[in-house]
């Protein structure tokens, strides 16, 4: 079956005239007439009731009309998908932010993409760390940051950075000078991320060293909704350092010096994606954007993980 005789019973079933039809096909008419009765004969039945008035669809080709619709619009979106992969482009990619975008430098990784690589459709979505495994073998995501490394055999993953953390208390939750230790803490009211958050369960484990839990009063799913609530003097919670230190010099919250930590960020990708060329500029352009910053000391206590 010729598309073209697909295309020409569209146009006489949008003007209802073949005399119209053949002027904005640019063909004959008896040209067009011929296509027509090919394509009734091909089908096995007539598609139009022909009367002084035009050409009206029969009963057959009423039904058949939307599926005509249907195969040329994909042959459209083939058309249009051969024109970006004839220029380089490809399937668009898929990259997880497991942190607030500003952080991960989404803008700037966007940006420089689309400057070296103008066909590539960035999508950025949220990933959890301890999803990121599961979302990149899926075909989810074609890139995620992440805290830690991935150790599977299917998965890469590079380090970017190491993160500092810190526990951060509302001024509302001490008394005037009060000197804190990890008992102490455990007992104010937490904001506590649920649902595998590396630095929570770090900071978990710390806390098991001395045999202690914090008291969860505040838990939500969503490390993005800890800031508001800290804000509001509903609890204490771990912060990325530079989340905190706006809120210190405010005279919001204060960082409790027994409560850093470190995590690495890494990125990561399927194995069996490593060499897809978006998926290698991404990683170049990020590993660009990430490139180590001056080290800074800690403020008090540390422990990594």
């Amino acid at each position: 079956m010729e598309l073209y005789r697909l295309k020409s019973f569209l146009s006489i079933v949008g003007t209802g005239n073949l005399t119209r039809s053949a002027e904005q096909l640019h063909v004959s008419q008896s040209a067009l007439s011929s296509q027509i009765k090919q394509l009734e004969d091909e089908l096995g039945f007539p598609l139009f009731v022909r009367s002084p008035r035009g050409m009206q669809l029969s009963d057959a080709g009423r039904e058949l009309l939307p599926f005509v619709d249907t195969l040329l619009e994909a042959e459209e979106k083939l058309m249009q998908k051969a024109d970006v992969l004839s220029h380089g482009g490809g399937e668009a990619l898929h990259v997880g932010l497991n942190a607030d975008p500003g952080f991960l430098r989404a803008g700037a990784i966007n940006r420089r993409l689309q400057q070296l690589y103008n066909e590539m459709n960035v999508i950025f979505l949220a990933s959890q760390t301890t999803r990121a495994a599961q979302m990149l073998r899926q075909g989810q995501l074609d890139l995620t940051f992440l805290y830690g490394t991935v150790a599977d055999p299917d998965i890469r993953s590079q380090k970017l950075a190491d993160i500092r953390f810190c526990v951060v208390i509302p001024n509302n939750l001490l008394a005037p000078k009060q000197e804190l230790d990890w008992q102490d803490v455990a007992a104010l009211p937490w904001i506590w991320v649920e649902q595998g958050s590396p630095p929570y369960d770090a900071l978990l484990q710390e806390f098991s060293r001395y045999r202690l839990l914090p008291q969860q009063q505040v838990k939500t799913v969503d490390e993005y909704i800890v800031k508001e609530l800290v804000l509001d003097g509903q609890g204490v919670a771990i912060m990325r350092e530079d989340e905190a230190r706006p809120m210190v010099d405010t005279c919001q919250v204060i960082i409790w010096q027994k409560g850093w930590l470190t995590l690495p960020l890494s990125l990561a990708w399927a194995a069996r994606d490593e060499e897809k060329l978006q998926v290698r500029t991404a990683r170049e352009v990020i590993n660009y954007l990430w490139r180590p910053l001056p080290p800074t000391g800690p403020d008090g206590g540390e422990f990594s993980y």
